[in-house]
């Protein structure tokens, strides 16, 4: 089977290496994450699948950080 680095997988969903791994992250469960030093093998069969995923996963990172920009607005607002 085909495998692409992190590097590679980020190039495919046009991100960096950094935010490729951190998708990764919140898509694996822990126990099937690989270890610290250790590389994550990621199949190019399941290009499209991780391309529909890493959509969503940006769109909740987005929602977040309007979210957290709206409280901390807020939180200036009040002690204004």
């Amino acid at each position: 089977m085909a495998q692409i680095t992190t590097t590679e997988l980020a190039l495919e969903l046009d991100t960096d290496a950094r935010t490729a791994r951190k998708f990764l992250r919140s898509i694996t469960p822990r126990d099937e994450q690989p270890g610290k030093g250790s590389r994550w093998v990621i199949e190019r069969k399941s290009l499209r699948t991780l391309k529909t995923k890493f959509i969503a996963y940006e769109a909740a990172v987005a929602a977040r950080a309007a979210a957290q920009a709206e409280t901390e607005t807020d939180e200036v607002e009040d002690e204004g």
